[in-house]
């Protein structure tokens, strides 16, 4: 299939992001098809992906299943969806005022706690430990869990948050983002 070659540059753009790496090795394509197969229960083959990175030579055409594999990854239901969708967005305005409801972490006491929630079906329930630190209560569907920690200034709705200093289980302190297709849709201070 002939793909533009920009989709797909997005496409492994959304693929790093939703892996939390680049593939840059070997063992990185090997860590990145076991990601695939984890959470879809299908993947797309190491030495194909190899090829799309361009690894190794041998990529003139790619295969519809194989974007659509690709394209499911990063959370769309195909390729044609993440072309409809995603790469139309160059099109769109870029920059605007932000009108929806805000919380600031200034605005909680220590120890209030606030749910959060995002598309599809994602729930956090947050308490906050001051200076805009916060601890993960309870979370539904979501790659942060409960007893991870972050940081964050602002809560937006219907804008994708952006979190600071995540640390989950052992791994380094990363910028990580929720909602970034959406935004949050819940926001709330919960008793």
């Amino acid at each position: 299939m002939e793909v533009d070659n920009k989709h797909l540059d997005r496409l492994k753009q959304q693929v790093e992001e939703a892996a939390m790496f680049r593939p840059l090795t070997s063992i990185d394509f090997e860590r990145l098809h076991d990601q695939m197969q984890e959470r879809l229960k299908e993947a797309v083959g190491v030495s194909t992906l190899k090829r799309l990175w361009g690894y190794i030579d041998g990529y003139t055409t790619v295969r519809e299943s194989t974007l659509d594999v690709l394209s499911r990854f990063v959370g769309y239901p195909d390729w044609h969806t993440f072309v409809a969708d995603y790469c139309q967005v160059e099109s769109a305005q870029t920059s605007h005022r932000v009108l929806s409801a805000t919380l600031t972490a200034e605005q909680l006491e220590v120890g209030e706690t606030l749910e959060i929630g995002w598309e599809p079906n994602r729930r956090m329930r947050l308490r906050h430990e001051g200076n805009g630190y916060f601890t993960v209560l309870e979370a539904r569907n979501s790659k942060v869990k409960a007893g991870d920690t972050f940081h964050c200034d602002r809560f937006i709705l219907n804008q994708p948050l952006y979190i600071d200093n995540l640390c989950h289980g052992t791994d380094e302190p990363t910028l990580f983002v929720l909602g970034k297709k959406g935004g949050l849709s819940i926001c709330q201070r919960t008793l």
